[in-house]
């Protein structure tokens, strides 16, 4: 038996490139681990035939069998590495789910290191993260973890320096978000697949700055193109936008595709504050700090 943290992430830059004809989209963006988690405990007996066992506290609306991203990512080990055996998982849910911090690729990546673990490491990190990639766009970088460059569909990854030591404030309303949904409506506002983008000048910028540790400066550059449409939906990503800053956020920005908005700050007690304000309000809101990566 293994246990292994499924670390949410956050996006301090995502610009969406192009739409490709398989229908997935070239993206460019900086991923970073924060400490928000799920725990994610698997257990793997050979025997001659497979069956998978999957159980979820924390969140009663998440399916516990093949709808589930880490029931497929065990699934798929076995198929790949062609053991046979009796796996079960089972996941301690913190993360909000459909809020654009990789909940469900971070419990997937987290089987995937787990099962590994437990057979010996029998797949190198390329393979896990070519299994991953058939799960979702985020798996490789769940999978990796700490700071880093994606492009592509979200395969080619690239280390960076990591963030400056701070503090973060994540909150999310109740009122979840689609992915292919949000996807969707950038699609219909920028013609992806007629009209590339590629002005992403603020990304190595911000790398550069990170680079020299400086915090308050790179907040210039975050970027986030799909607030451009989920906040127009979502009136909750503006309020808490709004409350992180008056708190004495540097920045505050939505995360992914949405809805959930991190806030940055240099001092953790104004951090404290402000998450017991949003939860006040009614909001899930988490005190959390960049992590560093689990493998290279």
């Amino acid at each position: 038996m293994h246990t292994e943290r499924a670390n949410a992430k956050i996006n301090a830059y995502l610009n969406i490139q192009s739409r490709r004809e398989d229908g997935y989209h070239n993206i460019v963006s900086v991923m970073q681990t924060v400490s928000l988690c799920d725990l994610v405990t698997v257990d793997f007996q050979p025997a001659p035939q497979s069956r998978i066992a999957l159980t979820v506290s924390g969140n009663e609306n998440l399916p516990a069998d093949c709808r589930n991203l880490a029931w497929r990512a065990a699934e798929r080990f076995l198929g790949h590495t062609g053991l046979t055996g009796e796996v079960k998982i089972m996941i301690q849910k913190h993360i909000p789910t459909s809020a654009g911090l990789a909940g469900g690729s971070a419990d997937a990546a987290a089987v995937l290191r787990a099962l590994n673990r437990l057979c010996g490491d029998a797949l190198s990190t390329e393979e896990l993260c070519k299994i991953g990639l058939t799960l979702g766009a985020d798996v490789p970088f769940c999978i990796h973890g700490g700071t880093m460059l994606s492009t592509g569909v979200g395969e080619k990854l690239e280390r960076v320096a990591p963030m400056p030591t701070c503090t973060l404030v994540v909150a999310v309303g109740e009122e979840g978000v689609s992915t292919p949904q949000a996807y969707a409506a950038l699609d219909e506002k920028y013609s992806f697949f007629a009209h590339p983008r590629e002005d992403n000048h603020d990304v190595y910028e911000l790398i550069d700055l990170w680079q020299g540790d400086a915090l308050a400066a790179s907040a210039t550059c975050f970027y986030n193109i799909f607030e451009d449409v989920i906040a127009a939906q979502n009136t909750d990503v503006g309020e808490i936008k709004r409350l992180m800053r008056e708190g004495g956020a540097i920045s505050a920005m939505m995360s992914g595709s949405g809805p959930s908005v991190f806030g940055i700050f240099e001092a953790q007690s104004k951090a404290e504050a402000t998450c017991a304000s949003l939860q006040e309000m009614g909001y899930k809101a988490f005190v959390c700090h960049p992590r560093e990566k689990y493998i290279d």
